[in-house]
């Protein structure tokens, strides 16, 4: 999708922007999801089901990949609320106003909804418009690629793939959203070697990828390093 804002809401601190998309996305706002928190996903997750009346079938510490379908289901939600406040704005005219002056005054997408709207009064063609023209903001992720602990099943170490940052990885891969992966906090090579595993990282038939791979790096070196690391893979 193009991108129709100048700017977009990083990941910040470890939590604090994990609800973010849930409240921006609907506005076409992209923003970054910290998700190597399971736990509170979860918590997450049961008070924005009960809050907009969903339904709501707890993941328990004990289910089988638990971690990663905690992460998966969130995301499914998160992106579900976004496109259904995304729905609720285009019946709305205040919301609608309030979402075209978010844009910038050079923003294509700002001036054909003005010119479009200068002459169509109708309001069910200006809606099917904006149907067709809106979408939300990226739901994009993050995980520190260094928070990667290893699980035990009682005393029996499980295997590499259910590690913290490799179940994120997957829960994220899993999840219906097309966005990014914002990896940070260093290079996992066992971890971006996990990548190939998931269809979702490589093009589809017609060259379009749903998920993709960004690095948070601190200097020139480290992005070169990483890089040419997952150019390899």
């Amino acid at each position: 999708m193009k991108k129709i804002h100048s700017f977009h809401i990083p990941v910040m601190g470890i939590a604090f922007s994990v609800e973010t998309p849930i409240k921006t996305a609907h506005l076409g706002l992209d923003s970054v999801v910290f998700i190597n928190d399971d736990v509170l996903l979860e918590k997450l997750r049961k008070f924005y089901t009960s809050k907009f009346d969903l339904p709501y079938v707890e993941i328990t510490k004990k289910a089988f990949d638990s971690r990663a379908k905690r992460i998966t289901a969130y995301l499914n939600l998160v992106k579900d609320l976004a496109e259904k406040k995304l729905d609720d704005l285009t019946k709305s005219s205040s919301d609608i106003k309030k979402y075209f002056d978010l844009l910038p005054d050079t923003s294509t997408l700002k001036q054909k909804f003005s010119d479009f709207s200068s002459k169509i009064t109708d309001a069910t063609e200006i809606q099917k418009w904006l149907k067709e023209n809106l979408n939300i903001g990226d739901i994009n992720v993050n995980i520190m690629t260094k928070l990667d602990k290893q699980n035990f099943d009682k005393n029996e170490a499980l295997p590499v793939e259910f590690n913290d940052a490799h179940a994120a990885l997957r829960g994220f891969a899993n999840s219906d959203l097309e966005s990014s992966m914002v990896f940070s906090a260093g290079m996992n090579p066992r971890l971006f070697a996990y990548i190939d595993k998931f269809d979702d990282f490589f093009p589809d038939v017609n060259g379009n990828i749903k998920k993709k791979i960004i690095l948070k790096v601190s200097d020139y070196r480290s992005a070169l390093i990483q890089g040419k690391f997952l150019a390899k893979k």
